[in-house]
């Protein structure tokens, strides 16, 4: 089976800290190729996501950004994944400020697969939900690594989606085969969720 290749990396943080090299099968919709890549970055989806092409000036959005449109905006289920150029960017939870530069390899990869999505390789346990301004302080080394507990008086907290011991933690190295499987699990009922939802409010 033929592949795009894609490289998902965390635009605020430092370089190879935060980031997942995949493949994605065929020409999926945005919407569900965007619950796909939050899914793989490990987002629980309290939030919208959006993807965006800042040479086109266009925001591929969920429902709720299309209330009240701005100029470029358009619905995410309407277009496909082949219509993003080389470069474009992903964007959880535009409060918090997640932003991640996507970038496709050219050239198609064969791999002896099926799947619709396969993680290959990364590091970063994921998205800090809720709480971003930890991550920044964790890659500004403002945080002993070998702290294993919240600090009120500094504002640094564990993250609730995901599970980390001392703050270190954060860089173990992943498990890919875990992460594929974790991925396989919950993906189809995130698509489906999130799908139902985002009809409901159109």
């Amino acid at each position: 089976m033929l592949y795009t290749k894609l490289r998902i990396d965390f635009k605020n943080g430092p370089k190879d800290r935060f980031y997942r090299v995949i493949l994605v099968k065929g020409n999926p919709n945005l919407f569900k190729f965007g619950v796909a890549i939050g899914t793989i970055l490990g987002a629980f989806f309290e939030h919208c996501f959006l993807i965006t092409v800042r040479k086109d000036s266009i925001c591929y959005v969920m429902s709720p950004f299309m209330e009240e449109p701005l100029d470029g905006y358009k619905y995410l289920g309407n277009h496909k994944f082949k219509e993003l150029p080389n470069e474009f960017a992903f964007e959880y939870d535009t409060g918090e400020g997640y932003n991640f530069i996507c970038r496709k390899e050219k050239e198609l990869v064969e791999f002896n697969s099926n799947k619709e999505y396969i993680i290959l390789e990364g590091r970063g346990q994921g998205i800090w939900e809720d709480n971003v301004d930890t991550l920044y302080k964790l890659f500004n080394n403002e945080i002993d690594p070998d702290l294993n507990e919240n600090d009120d008086v500094k504002g640094i907290y564990k993250p609730w989606n995901f599970f980390i011991n001392k703050f270190s933690d954060f860089d173990l190295p992943l498990n890919i085969k875990g992460e594929n499987k974790a991925f396989d699990k919950v993906f189809d009922l995130n698509y489906r969720e999130l799908k139902k939802a985002d009809k409901e409010y159109a």
